[in-house]
């Protein structure tokens, strides 16, 4: 056991990882107590639902995670698009660990979850498709473009992160967020030479 106590962020970020690393169906009850450092009856006093609420803290915690440093910052008109995209990347890299953690969408979207928690994850998926698509259509995507733009992107990212836990290439993920850069980067010049003419 890590600690016989633990602030709600820790626990939280805890129970988070352990969704993360071992999925819902692997998270088991005495997992969670290792990971969190807690009984299994302190687990219950702070999640009186079980499992399920374990699982809804940590689907609450990556969507608050994913707006404060994803979502906000790609709709902020205030900075130009290549560096909200720029940033967006770096951000992916630290969240995923250079592509060496997975994704809760990932893991959670294979277990028997709630439907609520299954709703959760939607409304993360279609926050970050929007603003991905908002970003797309600011540089000349028509609205229909920037759809499977950003529809690719998140299938892009969530491949990625698969093939390199598949493979092993522990280069993958990063080479292919430098490749979606490069693209974007070539996409606002393109934007750029078509408004120039």
């Amino acid at each position: 056991m890590v600690q016989a106590t633990i602030d709600d962020d820790a626990l939280t970020s805890a129970v988070f990882e352990a969704f993360r690393k071992h999925g819902y169906e692997g998270a088991t009850i005495s997992l969670l107590s290792s990971e969190t450092g807690l009984k299994k009856s302190s687990l219950y006093h702070r999640f009186p639902a079980g499992k399920d609420d374990m699982a809804r803290a940590a689907v609450t915690y990556v969507q608050i995670q994913i707006q404060q440093q994803m979502i906000i910052p790609l709709l902020n008109k205030n900075l130009a698009p290549e560096v909200r995209f720029s940033t967006m990347i770096a951000t992916a890299r630290q969240f995923f660990v250079d592509g060496t953690k997975n994704c809760l969408l990932n893991v959670l979207s294979l277990g028997d979850v709630k439907l609520d928690i299954q709703q959760q994850l939607n409304a993360i998926y279609d926050a970050f498709l929007y603003a991905l698509e908002k970003l797309a259509q600011e540089v000349g995507m028509s609205a229909h473009e920037a759809k499977l733009w950003a529809e690719r992107f998140l299938i892009f990212l969530e491949g990625a992160l698969v093939i390199q836990r598949l493979t092993k290439n522990k280069e993958m993920f990063i080479q292919q967020l430098q490749y979606e850069q490069q693209q974007f980067n070539q996409l606002i010049a393109k934007g750029a030479k078509h408004e120039s003419n």
